[in-house]
């Protein structure tokens, strides 16, 4: 797992390293600085050779660092100006001591002021490479005066974009754009990625992310334990491993409660995911007529309720015995997809939710119903996951959807807190977090699964992971990871314009193969391994 550090984790880290490891701020502003020159160099010789170079500075450490690329380019013959935002008296510290040494290597300086403003912009449009080193991970409010009129520069530019630690704008703590950001080309951060590397919008203008070695110890790290990590394809290696004395008893039977009427395919495509993710059973339970002929898969089961009381061929509270047969069947529960939320799917859901039982993946209208009847949650007896999308998270917190997007970390462990159980929170960047424990960031998806039916697949994944026997906070990243994954798999080969849930299906053999191999098998159902940094709830 990747370690996401916010600002004041950075800060702590850079402290202890000038403090107590006896680094010299200077010292370490000249290794980042010399980072981001090697990663430009690299990328973008021929540009930077063409010339002109334009590096914009803000007077504070992040100018600092662009003092340092501008110094290093000068000294290799490139045509580099640097552009100061301010006065060069104002740029004190370290980074005033590497401007005084960017000068004295003979290099050329732009102080920018109001009245300058109109020759800068056209300075930076005119480059043959641009470098952003305006604002760093310290930014807390709007980007306003000449640092917006940068921002605006280094947009129009008509060349590669470098930005020094994070594109200037973007707030390194939740991704969030303060009014403008730079749209990079290529992101040098240093000693570990920060959180607005990876949430979004602002992991859509990083472009291209190094992370830089630049003396830190990596032991430090434990100096400040990060709250987000982001998972990685080693995480999981060896867990879905199917043993060669494997029965289709013992890989787990997961049933889904779901349907209504005009909405089967929602529970037939979490059963086909189910089945596809390695469960050894899968049935759609279903109140009478919501089990269309055709719509499910040959291998998938079904258990017909029959029609409730009301005779109204939806969800109501009297189907629970009925559903007792197949639900003692069940090694995990997928509830929700296509339910609908009328009264009596509320009176189903509150029964099973204070009954002993499997483990179920709350999902779509189990989640809305969780959110409009909270009472039977406080009763639950059985372990759950809850799988919100945007939207079903706001309704579960009484907040809006906007306020969900702007600190979805801070969301995702609203929910952990607020239900006591795991939570997978999708959307770009998909998140999954347990009570207590570290928000995990999965970094793979895609656009193109913003469509209907993804969401099933994912809740029928977990489903046979649990039904398979992993914890279900261990299971819920697993899910996630690879459902982003076969969302990438199915976007190389159909595009994220014509992407649709089924090609997730297709697409899950070769997402399971790539984090198959030759580690720790997954177990069949009861046992329960557990990955460092994920637990059980």
């Amino acid at each position: 797992m990747i370690p996401l550090l916010t600002a004041a984790e950075m800060r702590a880290l850079d402290a202890h390293a000038v403090q107590e490891v006896g680094i010299p701020g200077v010292v370490l502003m000249e290794t980042a600085g010399r980072a981001v020159f090697r990663e430009l160099w690299s990328a973008f010789r021929p540009q930077a050779l063409q010339g002109p170079v334009a590096v914009v500075c803000g007077r504070g450490n992040n100018g600092g660092d662009g003092f340092v690329v501008a110094r290093c380019l000068c000294n290799l013959g490139c045509r580099v100006t640097v552009l100061l935002l301010g006065r060069r008296e104002d740029v004190a510290g370290e980074a005033g001591g590497h401007l005084t040494a960017y000068l004295g290597s003979g290099g050329s300086l732009v102080e920018v002021t109001d009245g300058g403003r109109e020759d800068a912009g056209a300075l930076v449009r005119g480059a043959a490479l641009a470098v952003d080193a305006v604002l760093g991970t310290g930014l807390s409010g709007e980007v306003s005066g000449l640092a917006a009129d940068a921002v605006g520069w280094l947009n129009a530019a008509r060349c590669p974009v470098v930005s020094v630690d994070i594109p200037s704008g973007v707030c390194s703590d939740t991704g969030r754009v303060w009014g403008a950001a730079v749209r990079a080309d290529l992101t040098v951060t240093f000693a570990w990625p920060k959180r607005g590397h990876y949430l979004h919008p602002g992991a859509g203008l990083r472009a291209r992310l190094v992370t830089a070695e630049i003396g830190i110890p990596p032991a430090s790290l434990a100096r400040v334990s990060p709250g987000l990590r982001c998972l990685e394809e080693p995480d999981f290696l060896g867990l879905l491993d199917r043993p060669r004395d494997a029965h289709k008893g013992s890989l787990g039977h997961v049933v889904v409660l779901g349907g209504s009427p005009g909405k089967s395919g929602a529970p037939g495509l979490a059963a086909w995911g189910a089945l596809r993710a390695g469960a050894g059973l899968a049935t759609v339970a279903a109140p009478a007529g919501c089990l269309e002929a055709g719509r499910l898969p040959l291998e998938v089961m079904t258990e017909p309720l029959g029609a409730g009381e009301k005779g109204g061929g939806g969800w109501e509270v009297d189907l629970w015995e009925r559903a007792a047969d197949a639900l003692g069947r069940a090694d995990a529960l997928v509830v929700g997809p296509g339910m609908g939320t009328a009264p009596g799917a509320a009176g189903f859901l509150g029964r099973l939710l204070t009954t002993d039982g499997a483990p179920a993946v709350l999902d779509a209208d189990a989640l809305n119903l969780v959110a409009g009847e909270p009472g039977a949650w406080d009763e639950r007896r059985r372990p759950v996951v809850l799988t919100p999308h945007p939207g079903e998270a706001a309704r579960l917190l009484g907040v809006s959807s906007g306020e969900v997007q702007a600190d979805r970390v801070g969301v995702l462990e609203a929910l952990c807190a607020r239900y006591g159980c795991p939570v997978i929170l999708k959307g770009a960047g998909t998140l999954v977090g347990a009570p207590g424990e570290p928000v995990h960031l999965v970094p793979v998806g895609n656009p193109g699964m913003a469509t209907a039916g993804t969401g099933d697949v994912l809740a029928g994944i977990l489903g046979a992971l649990l039904a398979r026997g992993l914890e279900t906070a261990v299971a819920s990243g697993l899910a996630a990871y690879v459902h982003g994954l076969a969302g990438d798999l199915a976007a190389e080969a159909v595009g994220e314009e014509a992407l649709v849930a089924s090609d997730l299906l297709a697409a899950l053999p070769r997402a399971l193969n790539r984090l198959s191999g030759a580690g720790r098998a997954l177990p069949c159902a009861g046992a329960s391994p557990s990955p460092a940094g994920l637990r059980d709830h």
